[in-house]
């Protein structure tokens, strides 16, 4: 009880000289300055740009093809496009979509025997040297197509997935021929090559046989997911027999086979690309030279398709295209984890932090060229009943926020843009919470302030003491007031009342 009492009496004593000032003034040794509640309208407080410091861009490439096209794989952006709509002719690069409509009803591990359908092949053309009567695994007929280039391999697996197809197995090479086909433009739609229409699985010349460019573009990026034929493309060469087996299939044969790549960007030599992964050349006098191919460097893959474009420029253009894409283009990662800033606190409760971290949690990663990025924006926004204009001394653009509002609360939104664009959006919240002061929660600060000093473990040897010499005190005092009391009882015993024989005197 005591000890309640004293410190009551300190505390109070304490107040009287020190609450005037802190509630006029907020105490300005323990926090910031009080500032009139001004809301900021909601407004773009922060504006700046990224700035990618080792970027450089050059020029787009000039290319000598007719038509080109450079494209980013897993996201299918176009980052050059000369003519890559306009109709031309695919050559032997008709033979990408030929594997892809096959696997579709031939197995790779299955065995095919070579027949009659092999003469098919327009003279003149290129093949692969496959024999009639051999047996030859689906999988080698796929290289046979795409190393070799063989248009007798592309009759054999016409006719095999069209009899599949149709689930006939008598059926002419004509026939089959154009079953395919059909079955080869219906896959074309279904990739997204509108633009193309196929009438053989081989690419020979035919006014109606067509594509574009970006067609090409689309088909390759689709066989490069298939794992078998993405890695078929880009072996150059293949030496083995046409099945691995001991004994062929009664009534077949087995041949030995040596398929060299027709791809000068895989093969060591003049035109090699050191990052080059396919996929597939294409000649006709009508066609030109063309060349559709793929490149991964760390991570970035990118298709490239040139059209008529003159020995040796198909080379060099598919070459100049590659490095403009891996010289020019990224996946940057747009990371708003973290703090963003930190931001003074309006008039905080007593003991509190003066400051608190504004932070968000977001990250992406985006496609984009070295001037795209060189041109995003960070925009950040503050709610206005959360702002408060800077108080008198504080840096112009110097950020105050007032609560209250609890921890992890949204105080606004910091966001990319490029252009009218918005790349990356995230909440910006609170470190902490923030809570109100008034009167009372300055008088429960110093309460507690005084609690946490006198009444420690280090002095309760001192307050026992104190009330120890205090009883003391006490207990003298009693035993003076009772021996005082006595001596007064006595002195009042010898005097008489009036009219006594007796005096005091």
């Amino acid at each position: 009880m005591l000890k309640k009492i004293t410190a009551i009496l300190i505390t109070a004593a304490i107040f009287a000289a020190l609450a005037p000032q802190s509630i006029a003034n907020a105490n300005a040794s323990d926090a910031r300055p009080a500032t009139e509640s001004t809301p900021i309208p909601s407004q773009t407080i922060q504006q700046s740009s990224i700035v990618d410091p080792t970027g450089q861009e050059t020029l787009s490439p000039v290319l000598v093809a007719q038509s080109a096209i450079l494209m980013e794989r897993s996201t299918g952006k176009i980052v050059y496009d000369k003519d890559a709509d306009e109709r031309i002719y695919p050559a032997s690069m008709t033979k990408i979509l030929t594997a892809l409509t096959a696997l579709d009803y031939l197995k790779p591990d299955e065995i095919l025997v070579v027949g009659d359908e092999m003469h098919q092949a327009p003279s003149g053309s290129s093949i692969a040297y496959l024999r009639e009567g051999e047996a030859v695994s689906v999988e080698n007929l796929m290289r046979a197509l795409l190393i070799a280039s063989g248009n007798e391999a592309a009759c054999t697996i016409a006719l095999n997935a069209a009899k599949r197809a149709r689930n006939a197995q008598n059926m002419a090479y004509d026939e089959a021929e154009q079953v395919f086909s059909q079955l080869m433009n219906n896959m074309a739609r279904k990739l997204g090559a509108y633009n193309t229409h196929f009438t053989n699985p081989h690419g020979f010349h035919d006014d109606d046989h067509y594509s574009t460019a970006k067609d090409i573009a689309l088909l390759s990026s689709k066989l490069m997911d298939n794992e078998l034929l993405s890695k078929i493309v880009a072996e150059q060469t293949y030496k083995g027999q046409s099945v691995d087996m001991a004994t062929p299939p009664d009534g077949s044969s087995l041949e030995y086979h040596e398929w060299n790549s027709h791809n000068e960007i895989i093969k060591q030599g003049e035109y090699y690309y050191p990052y080059a992964t396919g996929i597939k050349t294409g000649f006709t006098s009508q066609a030109g030279n063309c060349l559709a191919s793929s490149a991964n460097k760390n991570g970035l893959e990118f298709i490239s398709v040139v059209c008529f474009s003159p020995e040796p420029n198909h080379w060099l253009d598919t070459i100049a295209l590659f490095d403009y894409g891996f010289n020019n283009y990224a996946f940057r990662q747009l990371n708003l984890t973290g703090v963003v800033e930190r931001a003074a606190v309006d008039n905080p409760r007593l003991g509190m932090e003066q400051t608190i971290e504004i932070y968000a949690e977001a990250k992406e990663s985006f496609f984009m060229s070295t001037v795209e990025f060189e041109s995003i924006s960070q925009i950040i926004t503050y709610f206005p009943e959360f702002v408060v204009e800077p108080g008198e001394g504080d840096p112009a653009d110097s950020l105050v926020v007032k609560g209250p509002f609890a921890k992890n609360a949204r105080l606004g939104a910091i966001k990319y843009t490029l252009g009218d664009k918005t790349l990356l959006e995230a909440p910006l919240l609170a470190s902490a919470e923030v809570l109100p002061r008034t009167v009372q929660t300055d008088m429960d600060y110093y309460w507690q302030q005084i609690s946490n000093t006198l009444f420690t473990e280090e002095l309760t040897p001192l307050w026992i003491g104190g009330a120890a010499l205090l009883c003391a005190l006490l207990i003298f005092i009693i035993i003076v007031k009772i021996k005082n009391a006595r001596r007064n009882r006595h002195k009042d015993s010898l005097t008489f009342s009036r009219g006594g024989r007796y005096s005091s005197w």
